[in-house]
């Protein structure tokens, strides 16, 4: 494998895999029915024809990401940070994957909590770089119902020399 170098030089496979079962301080987001317009908007859907259902109107499905990432209770530089990285390392979004338990509904709140589940040290064409791995939960502020699982993942480049 490539030895480590530069401004991630400090941080080890071990200390990046010391990580794993860290918790997100977790958050709560309310869905404004502007903000899951602005994002249906955005996505091409048509958010004046959003579903109907006995509970309230849907949003649109790509909003689970968002909600969590927004609530995970951490900005996007100390989740890197955790990982002796940084926005100028070039940080890559890798994989994600959303399970659904219920559709997310406008006008109400979801809690927001989750924990790194996977970090594991690659060597390829590239260079050195780490995979991480990350899950957050969505659940309804009332009642505590699990609304949706996201797992996504995270690739951050290490110089290699």
């Amino acid at each position: 494998m490539s030895e480590v170098t530069g401004a991630t030089a400090g941080i080890s496979a071990e200390d990046v895999a010391a990580q794993v079962g860290r918790t997100f301080p977790g958050g709560e987001f309310t869905v404004e029915r502007w903000f899951a317009w602005l994002l249906a908007d955005a996505t091409l859907a048509q958010p004046e024809a959003a579903p109907q259902e006995a509970g309230g109107e849907i949003a649109h499905p790509v909003l689970a990401w968002t909600v969590a990432t927004q609530a995970m209770g951490v900005t996007w530089d100390e989740l890197f940070a955790w990982f002796g990285s940084s926005a100028d390392d070039g940080p890559m979004f890798g994989e994600h994957e959303t399970v659904w338990h219920a559709p997310m509904r406008i006008g109400r709140t979801y809690l927001v909590s989750g924990s790194i589940t996977s970090a594991e040290r690659k060597s390829g064409r590239s260079g050195v770089f780490d995979v991480v791995g990350y899950s957050l939960r969505l659940h309804e502020k009332t009642g505590g119902a699990a609304v949706a699982d996201c797992w996504n993942s995270l690739i951050l480049p290490r110089r290699s020399s």
